[in-house]
């Protein structure tokens, strides 16, 4: 295998670009990528104003990741990546300052719009004298209380009276005495295995406890695919994420079985990126992905949901490969490469590479095993391998070097379709073992 090292300030910058860019007129980005909760208690919304119900709240402290902004909501993402709203005018302070909103008169005719644009819906209009609640003022909009609900009108049409007025807030908005707010669930989830709580967010940090399945924690934040937790007796932790589930959304268990699991297939190099080569002038490339194809037509046949990294022979940088692994909650991740000596001929074999013995090692192991028993070639064993797509994987991963390439002898394996079968369905066999025997989690 032959790593190019590979600048990656194109790419940084093309992802600062892209988060710079605005969604709409009426919806963008967030300045910051977070909020910190300031008030007591913030509630979380279903949607973008104050008439919609809640579905949760949050404590003082919490930290949440803004996706997008309307007007003066902030749409955040909670535990287990879901989805809701918060008043951003709200986050330093408690909700039930909303149930006093100053006065303003109507100078002029006014279209009450749904957002604060003049392409957004009119729900109605306000005539010259007319009153409004007004609940805030961001430039040139101003958002009132309007049918029980949040609307906007121009800043320009109104003019403040300096008097305040009591708001009539729909049932689920009502001020809620402390004995009441108890009654609504700060964010929940619970373990869907045994798994063990973690000092910091990291395979490797040390365990604080472990946890049943089905033991329920508030999340206090979110960082990456790891939860910040609090447990019922006061402990707090980390989770990996797709070691919980919240209430009301589908399980994201880990798997069990192959039928269950997301294996993502990386077939080394690709495009400019020739790799090794044979003595024939073969390249590397061609043979990772004609072996990954074998591998995931055979994994797919058992029911397994397989995700690559590429599948056409172009280019792909190495630090993308490792985050489709964490963004696709993968069960496994696979990399295929074939090996290149010094000198041709000289070196044989195939060897299996783990980065993160807690987390790579059984992978490493089961895959490792079923070859052993199968394969018409040295078996150089499992060792430990500082490669970027392993050692920047959250997921389990292992690097495959499937046989020197410039073996005579390994080549001639290396390109027939009856090896690459055959690790295929070695590959199958190994998973198979290592699903069964519980070590993913």
């Amino acid at each position: 295998m032959k790593i190019k090292q590979l600048k990656r300030w194109p790419l940084a910058i093309a992802v600062a670009l892209l988060i710079g860019v605005s969604a709409a007129t009426t919806t963008v980005l967030a300045e910051s990528s977070s909020i910190t909760v300031r008030a007591t208690v913030l509630n979380v919304r279903l949607g973008p104003g104050m008439s919609y119900g809640l579905m949760g709240q949050v404590q003082r402290g919490t930290k949440l990741t803004v996706i997008k902004q309307e007007n003066s909501w902030d749409q955040v993402r909670l535990a287990g990546n879901k989805i809701g709203w918060v008043a951003s005018w709200l986050v330093d302070q408690n909700e039930a300052t909303t149930t006093s909103a100053r006065t303003a008169t109507v100078t002029s005719g006014a279209n009450i719009r749904q957002y604060a644009s003049t392409s957004a819906k009119v729900l109605g209009t306000a005539a010259a004298g007319d009153t409004l609640d007004v609940i805030y003022q961001e430039g040139n909009w101003t958002q009132i209380a309007y049918h029980n609900t949040a609307a906007w009108v121009s800043t320009s049409t109104i003019s403040l009276t300096g008097k305040t007025v009591t708001l009539a807030s729909p049932e689920q908005t009502q001020p809620q005495s402390q004995k009441a707010a108890q009654t609504v669930s700060a964010i929940k989830v619970t373990t869907n295995l045994a798994v063990n709580l973690r000092s910091a967010a990291g395979l490797n940090a040390p365990v604080v406890t472990q946890l049943p399945k089905n033991t329920t924690v508030t999340v206090l934040d979110q960082s990456s695919e790891w939860y910040k937790v609090q447990t019922a007796d006061g402990k707090t932790g980390y989770l990996a994420a797709w070691t919980v589930t919240v209430p009301g959304t589908k399980a994201a268990k880990a798997a069990t079985n192959l039928a269950e699991a997301t294996i993502v297939l990386d077939p080394g190099h690709g495009g400019s990126d020739s790799g090794a080569e044979s003595t024939s002038g073969k390249y590397e490339k061609t043979y990772t992905l004609q072996t990954a194809e074998a591998i995931g037509a055979a994994l797919r046949a058992q029911g397994a949901n397989v995700v690559f990294t590429r599948s056409s022979d172009t280019f792909v940088d190495l630090a993308p490969r490792p985050v489709v692994a964490e963004k696709d909650h993968a069960d496994a991740f696979i990399s295929v490469h074939f090996d290149s000596s010094a000198n041709a001929n000289e070196a044989s074999g195939f060897t299996t590479y783990y980065y993160n013995a807690k987390k790579d090692m059984q992978l490493a192991k089961a895959l490792n095993h079923a070859f052993d028993t199968n394969l018409s070639m040295t078996n150089r064993g499992v060792q430990f391998g500082n490669y970027e797509v392993i050692r920047n994987n959250t997921q389990p991963a292992v690097l495959l070097e499937m046989g020197y390439i410039n073996s005579d002898k390994d080549f001639a394996h290396i390109s027939s379709s009856a090896y690459q079968q055959q690790v295929a369905s070695d590959v199958v066999k190994g998973l198979t073992a290592y699903f069964k025997a519980g070590n993913h989690q």
